[in-house]
């Protein structure tokens, strides 16, 4: 009787019959969402009683707490705004990145944003008045460059509720494109990758000729430099030219993975040795690298209960795995690398003096890249071919700017000069303000191979324009094509600059 009752509430009692309408609604509507399945099949697909509906209504709310915290932690950008360009979200990986606070964003419309130059341009803005996604260059916070993504995300009647942004640094993306280049050369030629040593001036050429003395032999090498100056590169290169080609070369940072797990990624670990643990026992990267070369980046960042199983293995040649007691023995070059003074941490109690003597065998101290000044030019030419080749662009380089180059100082070294050729490039000849504030440069770029044949490609950036009839050109081919994107395909402009000068144009 009492349940007949409850089922009669549902249906009779004006509350429970809209709430559970609102309920049955909700279900239908996220049915057909694949990312919802789960949480489909987990609800009541016709609750009978208040109890059941209660029961899914609070199911409900669990799932949104997960699906917050699963945005808010997420690895990637992500930057909500609503149908009228308002910013509704912001997660901490997008803090991290942009170094722009929620506080500072939030509530805030994204074309104010764009005008404060917060971010420029607005991404999603340009999906938001397109009504389709995007993928273009941006600029936040004045000096961070990403990669983003723009998508319109609509409702159940098809219409745009907001949009999501994705943005990834153009660090991260260079990084992502070399692994596959570089995967891909390897595959392709099935011989291993020398890397490209940039050695003009006297200081780098010494370097190469020790690394070729020292190439062959089993001894330990310790790489010192700045961040950014290659340090990588150069154990490659001694790995690759060496007679240890054929083995296996191995790169860990030992900065980057959690001391939990360092141990077991370098030296393996038995069947059993802790929860989770394969069943089979798994070769650490040091013992999978047998015959060939590890390096291990951010040495001085190893703890040190961890410093004593690697100075053991270094005087010994041989590893214990977690959990193990049998010695493995390995033979596997180490080329240690660090951008800290190892000595100092020695004093300070943080790494150890007996390590510091067994991975100083052969010290190799990489100069920076403003005291190696003949190296800037050819690493300038080198990456602007580069990149050239990789967006389609070509880069023109004259005597007024080889001096301005040689003049920067390149605090981030080849890396930060590399990511500077990749962003004249990608963001095909716009001006970009210098650290200073107001210097400014101007790049010319030309479109390589069809649009270097003539017609209205050939017009590769804005300077192109005859300042009389640009903005007539302008409106006139986006009132006739209805997109920035078609506009600056057609203009040979990059999006983001198209989109820039129609927003003004048209405002005007």
């Amino acid at each position: 009787m009492n349940e007949m009752n409850e089922a009669a509430n549902l249906t009779s009692d004006p509350f429970w019959k809209e709430l559970r309408e609102k309920y049955l609604k909700y279900l239908q509507t996220i049915a057909d969402i694949g990312f919802a399945a789960i949480e489909v099949e987990q609800l009541p697909k016709d609750p009978k009683t208040p109890e059941e509906l209660c029961d899914g209504i609070c199911r409900i709310m669990e799932f949104c707490k997960e699906l917050n915290l699963i945005v808010d932690q997420s690895p990637t950008s992500i930057y909500v705004s609503n149908a009228k360009g308002k910013t509704i979200r912001v997660n901490k990986y997008f803090e991290e990145s942009s170094g722009l606070s929620r506080k500072e964003i939030q509530g805030r419309v994204n074309l104010d944003l764009e005008k404060e130059t917060l971010y420029e341009p607005s991404v999603g803005a340009i999906a938001l008045n397109e009504g389709r996604r995007v993928i273009i260059p941006q600029v936040m916070n004045h000096d961070r460059e990403f990669i983003v993504a723009g998508m319109p995300i609509k409702d159940e009647k098809d219409e745009v509720f907001c949009v999501v942004t994705n943005a990834l640094l153009n660090f991260d993306t260079h990084r992502i494109s070399h692994y596959f280049e570089t995967r891909n050369e390897e595959r392709t030629n099935n011989v291993p990758t020398v890397p490209k040593i940039i050695a003009v001036s006297e200081k780098m050429q010494d370097i190469l000729r020790l690394a070729d003395i020292i190439k062959n032999t089993p001894s330990t090498i310790l790489l010192e430099g700045e961040t950014g100056v290659g340090k990588s590169l150069l154990a490659r290169y001694i790995h690759f030219t060496g007679d240890r080609k054929d083995g296996k070369m191995t790169e860990i940072n030992c900065g980057a993975i959690p001391q939990a797990l360092l141990e077991s990624e370098l030296f393996g670990y038995v069947s059993g040795a802790f929860t989770g643990a394969d069943r089979k026992g798994k070769a650490g990267l040091i013992e999978a690298s047998d015959g060939g070369t590890i390096l291990l980046d951010e040495i001085g960042e190893l703890p040190l209960l961890l410093q004593v199983k690697l100075l053991h293995f270094l005087q010994n040649r041989k590893i214990t795995r977690v959990g193990g007691t049998e010695e493995i023995p390995v033979n596997v070059r180490v080329i240690a690398a660090t951008n800290r003074n190892l000595e100092k941490l020695v004093e300070e109690g943080e790494f150890r003096e007996d390590l510091f003597y067994r991975l100083n065998v052969v010290p190799i101290e990489i100069p920076p890249l403003r005291e190696r000044k003949e190296d800037i030019i050819p690493a300038v030419r080198y990456f602007a071919e580069k990149y050239a080749a990789l967006y389609g662009k070509e880069l023109h380089i004259d005597d007024s700017d080889i001096s301005r180059y040689e003049q920067r100082p390149w605090k981030g070294n080849l890396r930060e000069l590399e990511n500077y050729i990749e962003r004249i490039i990608v963001t095909e000849g716009r001006m970009m303000s210098e650290t200073n504030g107001d210097a400014r440069e101007e790049w010319t770029l030309r479109k390589s191979s069809e649009d270097s044949s003539g017609g209205k490609g050939n017009r590769s950036s804005e300077e192109r324009l005859d300042e009389s009839d640009e903005r007539e050109r302008i409106l006139e081919a986006y009132h006739r094509l209805g997109s920035s994107y078609k506009v600056a395909k057609e203009l040979g402009l990059s999006q983001s600059t198209a989109y820039r000068k129609i927003k003004k144009y048209l405002g005007q």
